[in-house]
């Protein structure tokens, strides 16, 4: 191999090793690192307590950071659930239809595996929703960001269409519409 060959595959090499470090850093860090050793797990009890303290105390950006990434990670174990289920018609179904197609089958195990995943998803749904209002109502009357808020309601309508047998759906639905209608009028007012 001459001189200059091994110069250039150096360089490469050097290259390479660089942006596989710069892709490390920005795009597959946990940005739960960062968070008080409340927060450290998301999804736990004292993050809730934590994010309600430090409301209070109106570290408005901290909240809404904590808020997306408890968003962010109950939509990875809502898909998870969704994964998991051995009767995947289910998840085309109303909640009134999926509740009969599960109550006919309900002494089976798959039956009973499918109800419990279900039941636990619908709940995962209502804490998506719940943090994405909180979110939107936070950045747009404390952080002045009516974009964002209208951004985080749409992603929390996303949620709730692409999961039909969610109890109480279409009200979801038509409430979210209703403040981002609200949003975008209080936002061109301003």
């Amino acid at each position: 191999m001459t001189k200059k060959k091994a110069i250039i595959y150096t360089i490469i090499f050097i290259v390479l090793v660089t942006s596989a470090q710069v892709w490390k850093t920005t795009f597959l860090k946990d940005p739960a690192l960062y968070f008080n050793d409340m927060c450290k797990n998301v999804l736990a009890p004292s993050c809730q307590v934590y994010i309600n303290q430090i409301t209070q105390e109106k570290k408005y950006e901290e909240t809404v950071t904590i808020q997306k990434e408890r968003i962010r990670r109950n939509t990875q174990v809502l898909s998870f659930y969704r994964h998991k289920l051995t009767d995947k018609c289910l998840l085309s179904m109303t909640a009134k239809e999926a509740d009969e197609a599960l109550s006919a089958c309900a002494g089976k195990l798959t039956g009973k595996k499918d109800f419990f995943l279900l039941k636990t998803s619908q709940r995962t749904i209502q804490d998506i929703v719940l943090d994405s209002l909180i979110v939107a109502q936070i950045q747009f009357q404390e952080l002045n960001d009516a974009k964002a808020a209208i951004k985080t309601l749409q992603n929390a309508k996303k949620v709730l269409k692409q999961n039909k047998y969610m109890p109480e759906r279409d009200a979801g639905i038509d409430y979210i519409d209703k403040r981002i209608e609200e949003l975008s009028k209080e936002s061109t007012a301003q």
